[in-house]
């Protein structure tokens, strides 16, 4: 971080016998070089404690296993964006702070699509006139400008084409001017954005379709697209469909199209705006943090997963969230949204899911999308190009900071608020992480959580590991606006160094409305001695 220092002079007779002194007065750097992160602390001195004594209740049993199929993490976590924001002109303005604010997510994945792509989005590389249904216009500079952004930030991208214009030729020729600015950054395009909602009764403002359209009509589409894109983009890598429907997963991978490179799929768990009380998908935070929408994920995204082998196709899930709703709800800018990311992200990295984009934007944090963890902050009319992240752009960064490995699907018993989650490291590391959805408004109540050594490890595993760093997100209810956060921090005290072997578990103490992340050092031999943390 650069310093900013400012010479003020002295007046005479108010300083030193010289009056020619100065007074040395910090500066504030301009906004550009500033990320505002509310809540974050990122070097603390030390990760603190919570005595296992001091929980009550029934403890928590945790066990770790490696699957055969685990997914590596890592570089594969990132954001959405509509892709009339490719034209924001945010990216890469010496008088925007985007770029410093999306460095600090893990080599993020950066995908561009939702609803405007196939009805309000404007391409041209030959500067032609937008039509009257166009809001955004997008040209090679503007996708130069993003590219250059992505390189910065070492982000993989994803991009969506407009199917909704029915227009193959000119979709392919913005799949090529990417091919040209992204090079390897450019992972795959999409032919549409969940094209299983272009002709839906319940959504009659969205429709760029007739009641005719369907799977099929979609296969033959993408046929057509397919062949455009390899007379410019030979070999360009396409991913599909985006939605959010079993059946339409299967018209992508059954198409027949050459170069299919992922499985993407869409979901919002909270998606009934304006269910009934028996509803598990009202927007509320009941219901974000409720086990059985955890329950209801395992389920929704297993079954991506079963068509996405069937096929050998990585799954993506390149547009999520907590909801669907329109406008502000109950789970708005809230703690529990922050948790529930970290807890839904592990969750579906466990099911196989390789990629995943939270859908966000760069409109104003005041009267924009309410469930975006980045926003801008300006006016709604006048959104400015300064960025701040939301709580649940820290769960983000909380995640990106683990160590890379192997994603370890987590079992647990008792209190069902409270799930374990692991990844291992190639290089021995082990990293878990407790999300504790329990209220801490509501109870103070800390849970002792046993957690046992990782099973069906590879032969020349660690066979010991050490407690070595901690990293916590916490906030004070639910319901509040703000989440805080520490950056890793070396575990000090009598808990430093406490030892997890097959023979020996280790008890951590979990607190209500907490995240941690706890990093375990590979040990050569077993040492005596228990830990906790909360």
């Amino acid at each position: 971080m650069i310093g900013y220092l400012a010479l003020r002079p002295v007046p005479p007779g108010t300083g030193p016998e010289d009056s020619r002194s100065t007074t040395v007065v910090p500066a504030q750097p301009p906004d550009s070089e500033r990320r505002f992160l509310a809540g974050y602390d990122a070097t603390p001195e030390r990760y603190g404690m919570t005595d296992p004594a001091t929980a009550s209740g029934e403890p928590v049993s945790a066990r770790l296993t490696l699957e055969n199929d685990a997914v590596e993490t890592g570089g594969a976590l990132g954001l959405s964006f509509d892709a009339r924001e490719l034209a924001s002109p945010m990216w890469g303005s010496e008088d925007s702070n985007l770029t410093l604010t999306l460095s600090e997510l893990d080599r993020p994945a950066l995908r561009f699509g939702g609803n405007g792509v196939d009805r309000h989005l404007w391409w041209t590389s030959g500067d032609e006139p937008a039509p009257k249904w166009a809001e955004a216009t997008v040209t090679p500079e503007d996708l130069e400008r993003v590219a250059a952004v992505a390189e910065e930030v070492d982000a993989q991208v994803t991009i969506d084409l407009d199917l909704g214009h029915d227009d193959p030729a000119r979709a392919a020729d913005m799949a090529a001017h990417a091919q040209q600015a992204f090079g390897d950054r450019l992972l795959a395009v999409a032919v549409g954005n969940e094209p299983n909602g272009f002709f839906h009764a319940n959504q009659p403002q969205l429709a760029v379709r007739d009641a005719s359209w369907g799977p099929e009509a979609y296969q033959a589409s993408l046929t057509e697209y397919s062949g455009a894109l390899e007379k410019v983009a030979t070999g360009l890598p396409v991913s599909g469909p985006g939605a959010y429907d079993a059946l339409w997963w299967r018209a992508f991978t059954e198409s027949e199209i050459p170069n299919q490179r992922a499985l993407s799929m869409h979901w919002y768990p909270l998606w009934d705006c304006e269910g009934p009380a028996s509803s598990i998908s009202n927007p509320t935070v009941d219901d974000l943090t409720s086990p059985a929408i955890r329950e209801r994920a395992q389920h929704i995204i297993g079954m991506g997963a079963e068509v996405a082998a069937e096929h050998d196709l990585p799954l993506w899930l390149e547009e999520t969230g907590p909801t669907s709703c329109p406008g502000t709800n109950d789970t708005s800018r809230t703690h529990a949204q922050a948790l529930w990311t970290v807890d839904y992200t592990m969750t579906a990295t466990e099911l196989g899911v390789e990629r995943i984009a939270f859908h966000s934007t760069l409109q104003a944090c005041e009267g924009g999308a309410p469930m975006s963890p980045i926003c801008a902050r300006g006016t709604l009319e006048e959104p400015g190009l300064i960025v701040e992240g939301r709580s649940s752009y820290l769960a983000l960064m909380m995640l990106g900071a683990a160590p890379d490995g192997k994603a370890l699907t987590g079992a647990t018993s008792g209190d069902e608020h409270i799930t374990v989650h692991g990844v291992l490291s190639k290089d021995g590391t082990l990293s878990v992480t407790i999300v504790d959805m329990r209220d801490p408004s509501a109870t103070d109540g800390a849970l002792a959580v046993q957690l046992s050594a990782p099973a069906d490890l590879p032969e020349g595993s660690p066979v010991a590991w050490q407690l070595a760093t901690g990293s916590k997100l916490t906030g004070e209810s639910l319901t509040a606006a703000q989440s805080t956060l520490t950056g890793p921090a070396p575990i000090v005290g009598e808990f430093a160094g406490a030892a997890l072997t097959p023979a020996q578990s280790v008890t951590l103490t979990s607190v209500p409305g907490t995240a941690t992340t706890l990093t375990f050092d590979p040990k050569p031999e077993a040492a005596a001695s228990d830990g906790d943390a909360s």
